[in-house]
């Protein structure tokens, strides 16, 4: 009887352990992603290609080479981690409590992710039209600003003209 107890306590953390594998991806896996955002997510990061695609509104839209050093890519997917991004649903929305006035925006950033790591794959959207941000849109938000600074920060990007026009 001990020994069948044994085996199934046994079992069930080493099933538990795989299972918790499997929700946390690893570096080791392999990380690339396409990252979209602004008006329409017009403009596109793409570390597959290693691109950056910049919205220049009325003009045509420029796409230059720029290549993600692994630091930052590994503080991109560390600040993933952390947010726990691998969970939030594919297509993400603020939730603005019952009884609170709901501000939307009418002119609004679209977000777009499709991240790669290992076999795995994680898409996620989010219209952000609401100036009510919840803690889950916060953290979202911490990950869209690590991103763009990083691009921003770039010499490549920092080489592309300034559109011509606006969005109004």
């Amino acid at each position: 009887m001990r020994k069948s107890w044994l085996v199934i306590i046994t079992l069930v953390l080493l099933f538990t352990g795989v299972i918790g594998c499997e929700k946390q991806p690893t570096k080791e896996s392999g990380f690339n992603f396409i990252f979209k955002y602004g008006i329409a997510g017009r403009n596109t990061l793409d570390t597959f290609q290693a691109t950056f695609t910049k919205d220049m509104v009325m003009d045509p839209a420029i796409t230059v080479k720029l290549t993600l050093t692994p630091e930052e890519k590994d503080t991109i997917y560390q600040k993933m981690l952390e947010i726990d991004f691998f969970n939030y649903p594919d297509k993400f929305s603020v939730d603005v409590p019952e009884g609170e006035v709901k501000t939307e925006v009418t002119l609004y950033s679209t977000y777009f992710f499709r991240v790669e790591y290992g076999q795995r794959t994680k898409e996620l959207l989010w219209h952000d039209k609401y100036t009510n941000l919840d803690i889950p849109g916060n953290k979202l938000m911490e990950l869209i600003t690590l991103i763009r600074n990083i691009v921003e920060s770039k010499e490549e990007y920092k080489k592309l003209p300034e559109p011509k026009s606006g969005y109004m």
